[in-house]
């Protein structure tokens, strides 16, 4: 992806709120089917994952894993909420 549609990405994902939360379940089956569908609706979508799951290091695996589950982009990291992009 070039910077150029990171960046707008980025900016329109400031205006987000969080469409889905994952708590001390972990990524459950149907938060990863959830997820999913809301990627293939919006395409943008925050996802708040609680503190209960871990810390940086693990914040770095849980990305890298939703995005290898749902086929997508991660587009940002602030905090315990990442932004991801299907296309």
């Amino acid at each position: 992806m070039d910077n150029v549609k990171l960046y707008t990405l980025k900016k329109e994902s400031v205006k987000l709120e969080p469409l889905l939360s994952i708590g001390k379940n972990g990524m459950a089956d149907s938060v990863i089917d959830e997820l999913k569908r809301q990627l293939k609706i919006k395409k943008l979508v925050k996802v708040r994952i609680h503190k209960n799951s871990g810390e940086s290091d693990e914040m770095k695996q849980a990305a890298a894993e939703l995005c290898e589950k749902c086929n997508a982009e991660l587009i940002d990291v602030r905090g315990r909420t990442l932004t991801l992009y299907k296309q």
